[in-house]
């Protein structure tokens, strides 16, 4: 697999049914705790559109959290779909939220660069090895403006590798068009 082998977290389907659902929200509860912020609140929109899918548990579609030195610093949600206009179904990552710790405190944005490159990492790793959510084809929202200035120079790096047959950006969207690999 070459230049994604090197990961520094854990990506984490959540689920209702064995735990990892709960191990992600008492940690989330916990950080926002230490900021005395209410967790029932915290990122209250996002929850809600995620929610369903993690008890529904289906499976070309899910809910993932980022796991790095123990703690739950970011989730995100993908879908795997027909989209028209492409030859084979495409991997969305939509709803990036970023934990309270990583939200409220004073990172520095090589921290916050971090996350979000791990984020992308683990996808494209998830994209080629899981069975379910395996597609040559990415489009992973961005949060914000911030992100998509980040995210148009780490596509124009991506671009030029081996593995891809194209990224770019468009709108608030990474598109990732992965080279197809036998095996």
């Amino acid at each position: 697999m070459g230049a994604f082998e090197l990961v520094e977290g854990e990506f984490i389907r959540l689920r209702q049914d064995d735990g990892t659902w709960n191990a992600f929200e008492k940690d989330w509860r916990d950080q926002c705790a230490t900021f005395e912020e209410d967790f029932d609140s915290y990122a209250e929109a996002t929850f809600s559109a995620v929610r369903e899918i993690i008890e529904l548990e289906k499976k070309k579609a899910g809910v993932f959290a980022l796991k790095m030195e123990g703690k739950h610093v970011a989730m995100c949600q993908l879908n795997k779909a027909a989209i028209p206009k492409y030859d084979s179904p495409v991997l969305r990552v939509r709803f990036i939220t970023l934990s309270p710790e990583y939200d409220l405190a004073a990172k520095e944005i090589d921290d916050y660069a971090g996350v979000l490159v791990e984020i992308l990492t683990q996808v494209l790793i998830l994209s080629r090895t899981d069975d379910e959510m395996k597609s040559q084809y990415i489009k992973f929202h961005l949060r914000s403006p911030a992100d998509r200035q980040f995210f148009s120079v780490l596509g124009k790096g991506l671009d030029g590798m081996q593995s891809f047959e194209s990224v770019a950006m468009q709108g608030a969207w990474l598109y990732i068009h992965q080279k197809v690999t036998e095996h």
